[in-house]
């Protein structure tokens, strides 16, 4: 009895080794050339979505509630947008024909902010760089019916070089308020549309709205010096369109040539614009070693920034930051904020002659693998020479901008061979 139950222990024994062995032996078995994972399904296409930032100036924090107004080429509308909480705002460009969309972006409390989306349909790819706001600093007073009042909101550096002023003689109000006033940096409003012209000071001025039965006196602090006595029309800025029409008043440069001062009977964000000539010549650009971002699916992306270009004014009346706003409210060359460029985000639809039946294939490279999509980008360096003419006055510019650029020649699908190393080759 004990050898019949010892041998047959042995027995059970040794089938349960051979099992495990088994087991084992395949759970740690190589994957070689012959035996590959099968190509994967072919990614899904996403639609060509637009994603953009509102971000402080000051801070670099997120704006949320920002309203952004999209608009094409002649101007139409295509959507008034609102940033999240994390200052995001994105839109679903599949369908635009255009290849660069304007932005035009305000929040109460704020300056105001433009930009540009580069549309690149090969890619499946919108090019939007980050638009920052000013902050603004805004001062109160109350004034009355019997005595009026002031408002002054002092100046601020990068803003504005004299304070903003309300003036209220009596009898301008019918009960006692509260006035506001603000400067806002003209490189935070649009262009005017006349190309030969620029804003030479802002200021915003509240309650919106706010009528007066006999005129107040604004003093808005100008951007450059100007003549004493000089005057210039006063311009309304629709904060909604960001476009401008002339208020009717004048504004007349004070003796010390640092602000012009009117008479208004309204408040709203008044400008002062004069003539200007800028011309800007590019030199030849230097591009440096190009980096790629890469999805396999999903979406994703990735933002490269560049250093914040240089610009140099000779002496003379129009300084350095007063040059870098004309150039950038142009649409010119952003020298005031460092530029970055974010690829990724929408995965192009694979070409139909790279799957079959819903799997990836790459019908140039025998055996198996997968499709990825790199977007590489250069960082650009780029030289200008010019000069700005104002009132009479010649000044000469010397400046470098650095910017990313998309490389469009080695943007594209890459294939991924399984069975050689993960060897890559590409684009297709």
């Amino acid at each position: 009895m004990k050898t019949s139950w010892f041998k047959r222990t042995v027995a059970d024994l040794a089938i349960l080794l051979l099992v495990a062995g088994l087991v084992f032996t395949d759970g740690c078995k190589k994957s070689s050339p012959t035996d590959l994972e099968p190509n994967p399904p072919a990614p899904p296409a996403q639609p060509l979505i637009m994603t953009g930032y509102v971000k402080d100036a000051s801070s670099q924090s997120a704006i949320s509630g920002a309203a952004v107004r999209l608009s094409k080429a002649d101007k139409t509308v295509l959507a008034t947008l609102s940033s999240g909480t994390d200052g995001s705002y994105t839109y679903d460009a599949s369908s635009v024909t255009d290849t660069v969309l304007t932005l035009y972006v305000s929040k109460v409390g704020y300056g105001y902010g433009q930009g540009t989306a580069k549309i690149v349909k090969a890619s499946n790819t919108a090019l939007v760089a980050d638009i920052f706001l000013d902050k603004l600093v805004v001062a109160s007073a109350t004034v009355t019916p019997a005595a009026g009042g002031t408002v002054t909101a002092p100046a601020q550096p990068g803003v504005s070089t004299a304070p903003v002023t309300v003036t209220v003689p009596p009898n301008a109000v019918p009960s006692n308020v509260t006035l506001t006033a603000a400067p806002v940096s003209i490189a935070q409003v649009p262009a005017p549309a006349a190309a030969g012209t620029a804003v030479l000071g802002a200021a915003q001025f509240g309650p919106t709205g706010t009528v007066f039965s006999v005129p107040v006196t604004i003093s808005i602090p100008t951007a450059a010096a100007l003549t004493p006595g000089s005057t210039f029309p006063l311009q309304v800025l629709n904060e909604t369109t960001g476009e401008y029409t002339n208020s009717g008043f004048t504004a007349t440069a004070n003796a010390a040539g640092t602000a012009a001062t009117a008479p208004v009977t309204h408040f709203t964000t008044y400008t002062i614009g004069s003539t200007i000539t800028i011309t800007l010549n590019a030199g030849t650009s230097v591009l440096g070693n190009a980096e790629y971002y890469e999805l396999f699916s999903g979406r994703g992306t990735k933002t490269f920034t560049a250093t914040v270009g240089t610009l140099t004014v000779s002496a003379g009346t129009v300084n350095e930051t007063t040059v870098k706003a004309w150039i950038m409210a142009r649409g010119g060359p952003n020298f005031i904020i460092a530029q970055g460029i974010t690829v990724g985000g929408n995965f192009p639809a694979l070409p139909a002659n790279f799957q079959i039946n819903g799997v990836q294939v790459n019908p140039n490279v025998a055996g198996k693998g997968s499709w990825s999509y790199r977007w590489y980008v250069q960082p650009k360096t780029t030289p200008y020479s010019g000069s700005i003419t104002f009132l009479g006055s010649t000044q000469t510019i010397t400046a470098s901008y650095n910017e990313w650029v998309l490389d469009a020649s080695r943007t594209g699908w890459y294939w991924r061979s399984h069975d050689q190393g993960g060897a890559v080759s590409g684009p297709y």
